[in-house]
């Protein structure tokens, strides 16, 4: 019986190793590795020692666990900014910036930290001015509201416990029991709002985009002066600015049709912190 090059390759079978440790919830041990791989310990063992060394695992020094690493991450953000899906997915926020007269955000969670994987500025005159520098707390922001509520559990109970949360403004919520219920209010509605939350004057909706999995990745957020486009204005064009991300996400290989047929019509939990993009 031919031997399939999967089994023979170091690089194929790191590769596999990665795709594992990105699809898992939880850090793996090397016993789990080497059953769902159907390889060896000592191969497993090699392979995770050489990766890792790259930064692109990491190994729990206590439970001795697998999880994906840094390096891993990067990669995964560059390719989903840089990668084939880049050039429809600026069109499809192009023409929602313009329709809108808003601009929008394309975020992810990494760390536990928001990041902006891309961002197309509003053509009306007046308009969000927002740095790539600026701060982009979760408490207070549509998107990472939206992530933390579809995060796992354990991430979420981390972030609520986290410390006191700053008020940027009036409306800021501060109150971790207001927070925790503004989190159910999310996975319920399946979209996250920033009613002058982090800036004064300035309002937000955030909806989730999915990988192939159907897991919630990132956030496509409409963010506008109060002045120009009120929160109440930006509601009434949810159903476009999901049917926006449902283009996105079907760029990254979601298939909303089969999602829905299997009966899992809200979005699913974002799988992991940051981690896996495609």
């Amino acid at each position: 019986m031919p031997v399939d090059d999967k089994d023979r390759s170091p690089v194929l079978k790191a590769f596999r190793l990665l795709a594992h440790l990105a699809a898992s919830r939880q850090p793996v041990a090397l016993a789990d590795l080497s059953r769902a791989l159907k390889l060896p310990k000592p191969t497993i063992h090699r392979l995770a020692r050489a990766i890792e060394q790259a930064g692109f695992v990491q190994k729990d020094p206590l439970t001795r666990r697998y999880r994906v690493g840094a390096a891993l991450e990067d990669l995964a953000i560059g390719a989903l900014r840089y990668g084939t899906s880049h050039a429809a997915r600026r069109l499809i926020m192009n023409g929602l910036a313009e329709r809108l007269g808003a601009r929008v955000n394309l975020v992810i969670l990494r760390a536990g930290n928001l990041s902006s994987v891309e961002w197309v500025e509003s053509t009306a005159p007046l308009r969000v001015d927002l740095g790539s520098s600026a701060p982009m707390p979760f408490h207070c922001t549509a998107s990472g509201k939206l992530l933390i509520a579809y995060g796992p559990e354990e991430l979420q109970k981390h972030m609520l416990r986290s410390g006191s949360f700053q008020a940027y403004t009036k409306n800021t919520i501060t109150s971790v029991r207001v927070l925790a219920r503004e989190f159910d209010k999310i996975r319920r509605c399946g979209f996250a709002e920033d009613d002058q939350e982090l800036l004064p004057g300035v309002n937000c909706l955030a909806v989730p985009i999915h990988n192939r999995a159907g897991d919630v990745v990132a956030g496509l957020a409409v963010m506008a002066p109060v002045a120009t486009l009120p929160l109440a204005k930006i509601r009434g064009q949810l159903p476009e600015i999901r049917k926006c991300a449902g283009r996105i996400s079907e760029e990254l290989g979601w298939d909303g049709h089969k999602t829905a047929v299997g009966n899992a019509a809200s979005p699913r939990r974002h799988r992991s912190n940051g981690k896996k993009l495609s």
